[in-house]
Parts: C-alpha cells; structure tokens; sequence
C-alpha cells in the first residue's frame, strides 16, 4: 500500500485498501490516520467513498463525535447539490400523503 501511495501510483485504491485491512485488524485509529494523511492526494471522484470509509472507521474506534461531525459535513454537501464524487445532483423533495 505505501509503495503504491508514495509513489503517486493508484493512490484513491491503495488508501482505500489499506483502510480496510486496518479496520479488519482492529487498527482503526491507524487507517483515520493514514486517510487523514493520504486523501488529498485522492481524486475528487473518490471523496464520497473516503468519508464512507472513514465514517466506517469512526464508528468501529468509538469515535462518535468525529462520526456525526462527518455526517453533518456530508449532508450539508448533498444540500448544496454537491455529493456523489463531486458530480452536481438535483434532489426533488418528495411529498409524503
């Protein structure tokens, strides 16, 4: 993972990668880290994907405020009309009876 990462090859797979590996053996502290670290270098297509897993991250080390301060972050992006990679989305409100 870090050769690939350092070496500026496949970066947005590596980290993502090597975030799960992490979460899998109860590392997750060190994959917020390396996420934290590393994401800038990830594309902006592969943002939402990052959060996902950091939320994932988060939530499996007891970081809860950190979590929900995420969340609050990305439901704000999707008001906005920004999420899904950085694509412009339309959200229709939808009328309940």
């Amino acid at each position: 993972f870090w050769a690939a990462i350092n070496a500026g090859d496949r970066v947005d797979s590596a980290l993502k990668d090597m975030a799960v590996v992490m979460k899998q053996l109860n590392r997750s502290d060190e994959g917020i880290e390396a996420i934290k670290s590393f994401r800038y270098l990830c594309s902006l297509e592969a943002q939402d994907s990052i959060d996902n897993l950091l939320l994932e991250l988060y939530k499996k080390s007891g970081r809860i405020e950190e979590e929900a301060d995420l969340l609050e972050h990305k439901l704000k992006t999707l008001e906005q009309g920004m999420g899904f990679g950085g694509r412009v989305i339309r959200a229709k409100k939808v009328q309940g009876k």
